[in-house]
């Protein structure tokens, strides 16, 4: 299970792992139900996660605009488990975990307590590829 918190914006906030070799760089992650990608990386972080580049996809933003994307892939450490998974980079200062990389998982939120719990489910038992 992993535990976070609610920051001061509302936003539900968890750590990952991002694995460049034998190294585990911890950071905070938005949780955005919204996206439903797998990671959206600040690029800040670019240097922490060994990465490929997959293939270009375009993406449609909350405003309608549609943009394209270049995907690539990576190991993160989520839930104690290394996970190969699709991310695109972001220039924002958010690195967000997005709806494909909790597929497996319960996500509850207790705003008046400022707790964020993600349970892993019996059906997400098997390791997988997340995709985007």
């Amino acid at each position: 299970m992993i535990e976070g918190y609610v920051n001061e914006v509302l936003e539900p906030v968890v750590e990952i792992g991002l694995k460049r070799g034998d190294v585990v760089t911890r950071i905070s992650a938005v949780v955005d139900t919204g996206f439903s990608g797998c990671l959206c990386l600040a690029e800040q972080w670019i240097d922490q996660l060994g990465m490929t580049f997959e293939f270009a996809e375009p993406y449609e933003l909350a405003n309608g605009e549609v943009i394209v994307k270049d995907v690539f892939q990576g190991n993160i450490v989520f839930d104690e488990r290394e996970q190969e998974v699709d991310l695109i980079l972001t220039a924002s200062p958010d690195t967000l975990v997005g709806a494909s990389l909790l597929k497996d998982y319960r996500l509850s939120i207790d705003y008046p307590k400022c707790i964020v719990r993600i349970e892993r489910t019996s059906r997400g038992e098997g390791e997988h590829k997340a995709q985007i």
